[in-house]
């Protein structure tokens, strides 16, 4: 896996979180991972907890809203803030925050910029922490997860996902794929797509040249263009630029709402931790 913090998506918060990695790889007492109960806090604690895991190092998980009460600690907070990581001066305690970067550049050398979400950042931070982590090695195409639940895709370009997608895919972590090649897809991300349109495509996919997958894709895709959404940028993540790990039969996407749906019966914290133990023991939803 290429080093995270090398890269220049993440140069703004590279000294705090390799600060903090190295303050957390010795550390001999347990460290408080606390977050909100919601599923972006249980993507951001996931691989936190993956590397701590791995190398031995005590830990406890928490989903709860306020502040740690004891030190070090790993506070993870709400989509409300926007500073970034904090460390604290005795290197104790971090708090993790989204913020604003510049990802990918324009074809005129303009910046295009993006948030880079707690959940990029606890992979950056876990990988710091312990770069051997067979379990932080799995859950590696969740990288992305964060920006495809903020609302970037929904309004424009989000260049730090496309840039972190571009990285994974380099790298070899994930495949991506159109959504015919999708083995088990979710229509439910796709509320306007025929099934079994979808399923007719792809039984015939392997058999059509390029310029027909393109049309196939095209019709298949033509409902959304009347809707007010997805956005533009989103439809062709669903439809073109689907997300597929190792051995996965089911695209990121998909596995995503699968992982929402444990929300639906209110018991939050329930949610949070199934979802954790999801991704630790199979690096899937």
């Amino acid at each position: 896996m290429r080093e995270l913090l090398r890269e220049e998506v993440f140069s703004t918060v590279r000294s705090t979180l390799s600060t903090a990695g190295e303050a957390m790889a010795t550390s001999s007492d347990a460290i408080l991972l606390l977050a909100p109960p919601t599923l972006l806090g249980a993507l951001t604690i996931a691989p936190i907890e993956a590397a701590l895991l791995d190398l031995g190092i005590p830990y406890r998980r928490r989903f709860r809203t306020g502040d740690p009460e004891t030190q070090p600690f790993v506070h993870i907070l709400g989509l409300e803030n926007s500073s970034g990581p904090v460390l604290e001066s005795n290197h104790l305690g971090l708090s993790i925050a989204s913020v604003v970067v510049e990802g990918l550049r324009g074809h005129h050398g303009d910046a295009r910029k993006g948030p880079l979400t707690t959940v990029s950042q606890a992979h950056a931070l876990a990988q710091s922490i312990f770069s051997e982590s067979s379990r932080l090695r799995r859950m590696r195409p969740w990288l992305v997860s964060g920006n495809w639940l903020v609302s970037a895709l929904d309004t424009t370009y989000d260049p730090v996902y496309t840039a972190l997608r571009d990285l994974l895919l380099s790298e070899g972590s994930i495949r991506v794929v159109p959504i015919p090649e999708v083995d088990c897809p979710d229509t439910r991300n796709s509320p306007w797509l025929d099934t079994d349109a979808l399923e007719a495509v792809s039984k015939q996919w392997g058999k059509m040249d390029l310029e027909g997958k393109e049309r196939a894709l095209s019709n298949l895709a033509k409902p959304a263009l009347t809707s007010s959404t997805p956005s533009s940028a989103r439809l062709e993540e669903l439809m073109w630029h689907c997300i597929l790990g190792k051995e996965w039969r089911t695209d990121l996407a998909t596995q995503i709402l699968r992982a929402s749906s444990f929300w639906k019966g209110g018991l939050n914290r329930l949610a949070a931790d199934t979802v954790v133990d999801s991704l630790l023991r199979d690096g899937q939803c």
